[in-house]
């Protein structure tokens, strides 16, 4: 296949990615007066490693989740992502951004009334820039901190890893409120 056909499945690929997330945040903010289905807003510092470099990042979107009976979930984000190249004197550029789009499964460790909510996720992640998508897994855990009735603090680790040409990753601690 030829480089522009390339090109032309993976920004297909991507916007129908984007397209599909957006139905999923829409469907899970309306769904969130059921269980601890609730949306939220972030930020994540972080390392964005592969092919032997280690570069910082820095990423933030917002997304929602429906919780559905029996601690599983189904979620959506929407965000961006910027990397901070290190160049060969040891001085730092500003790298290139990306939007990121995420879509995953949840599993909320079950605690009768209690205001912390633990919980595992994995998914598929897509950044996408300039008409390019890449591919990613993402797997992680964190916490939701229910201080009021409808807001909590969330604190959560991720990692997303790309195997296909070299192994890539983009570990982020991520730190935001959530509400429902």
């Amino acid at each position: 296949m030829c480089l522009s056909h390339r090109l032309l499945n993976r920004l297909i690929s991507g916007r129908l990615a984007a397209l599909f997330a957006l139905a999923l945040v829409v469907s899970c903010i309306s769904a969130q007066a059921q269980s601890h289905s609730h949306g939220y807003i972030f930020f994540a510092p972080g390392v964005a490693s592969g092919g032997g470099n280690t570069n910082g990042a820095l990423a933030g979107g917002v997304g929602a989740e429906g919780v559905f009976p029996g601690g599983v979930g189904l979620g959506a984000e929407l965000g961006a992502l910027k990397i901070r190249h290190r160049s060969g004197n040891g001085s730092f550029s500003s790298g290139g951004g990306f939007g990121l789009v995420s879509v995953g499964g949840y599993f909320h460790i079950p605690r009768s009334l209690s205001s912390v909510d633990s919980y595992l996720t994995a998914g598929y992640s897509a950044l996408v820039a300039l008409g390019l998508a890449a591919s990613f897994f993402h797997i992680g855990g964190g916490v939701n901190w229910w201080f009021a009735p409808h807001f909590g603090l969330k604190m959560e680790f991720r990692d997303q890893a790309r195997g296909s040409s070299g192994t890539t990753n983009i570990a982020t601690f991520r730190f935001g409120l959530a509400f429902h």
